[in-house]
């Protein structure tokens, strides 16, 4: 089986797809595309957030840490898909952003619809932690996580230049909390240990959890 893996930064991802791939084993051949992949600098640079636009994080092949607006790299995965389907037997977005108007004409998963059905099927009761990459985010994450809890609790740290010390700030910020959710593709195995020891409470990591649904699909 083969499987696609979109970007909305630059490939290759392998602090995102070496963690995957120990979940969906060896025998899955993986093709990744970015959204930024044939891009300058400075047309990079374009694409970013201005005023109060909406805001996601990733990082350059280079391991640079920038910002995008979604509505200006929409098309730019779309096409993506559109490349990868000719290849793949399944695609996977690896963003936690809303992108409702991404299309395919193979299976696609789409993390952002994933994390929040999970979300909404464990959390009956209590708060929900979630963790993002930037302050720039707040706004937009209280009006999304709202759809399925009515206590929410956001802490800010960066998956690609934040400090240890920060992670641990953040994570005691959410210690009342009833379950939290790493919001972001960027976030690795050894934070959710972290934010997990720190807490004592279940933590969600998309990657894994998309890697596991992707793994259903081909065992």
């Amino acid at each position: 089986m083969k499987v696609g893996f979109v970007t909305i930064g630059q490939t290759p991802r392998d602090d995102v797809v070496s963690e995957m791939r120990s979940i969906l084993g060896e025998n899955i051949k993986i093709i990744e595309c970015g959204a930024l992949d044939s891009l300058s600098l400075k047309k990079i640079k374009e694409l970013a957030p201005k005023n109060n636009e909406p805001v996601l994080i990733t990082r350059l092949r280079n391991g640079r840490e920038i910002k995008l607006n979604p509505k200006k790299i929409a098309s730019r995965l779309q096409s993506c898909i559109e490349k990868l389907e000719e290849d793949v037997d399944v695609i996977g977005i690896l963003c936690t952003g809303e992108f409702q108007s991404l299309k395919s004409k193979k299976l696609l998963i789409k993390p952002s619809l994933v994390l929040m059905n999970t979300v909404d099927s464990l959390l009956q009761w209590g708060k929900l932690g979630v963790f993002i990459p930037s302050s720039d985010q707040v706004e937009e994450t209280e009006k999304k996580w709202s759809r399925v809890c009515g206590k929410v609790e956001i802490a800010t740290v960066s998956p690609y230049v934040g400090k240890e010390g920060e992670t641990k700030k953040a994570a005691e910020r959410l210690k009342d909390c009833t379950l939290i959710v790493l919001d972001c593709f960027g976030y690795n195995l050894n934070t959710k240990r972290a934010v997990s020891e720190i807490t004592k409470r279940p933590v969600v990591l998309p990657r894994t959890l998309m890697a596991h649904a992707l793994r259903e699909l081909f065992i």
